[in-house]
């Protein structure tokens, strides 16, 4: 299932899904969860998108798409930090 092409693709769709989300925070001016949310769904668009542009549809495709995408787009060592419980509180 984890092809060369699969782990490109996600890379790829990772690095633009950094760019939009990080434009759409600053428009928004939004952090903590809400940012999480937003770089979600723009994970899910860019997996709709990549999934639906090219028949037939590979749905399991599309989950491990999403997944990777939001992962990379937020950086993977985060959600590491976050299961292990030593996530450094942000100082305001």
């Amino acid at each position: 299932m984890f092809t060369s092409e699969l782990i490109i693709e996600i890379l790829a769709l990772g690095a633009l899904a950094l760019a939009v989300t990080q434009a759409i925070k600053k428009w928004v001016n939004t952090k903590g969860t809400v940012a999480l949310i937003i770089s979600a769904i723009v994970a899910v668009l860019l997996g709709l998108y990549r999934t639906l542009s090219v028949p037939p549809y590979d749905w399991p495709k599309f989950i491990i798409l999403v997944i990777g995408i939001f992962l990379e787009s937020n950086g993977i060592y985060h959600f590491g930090s976050y299961a292990i419980g030593k996530k450094v509180k942000e100082k305001g």
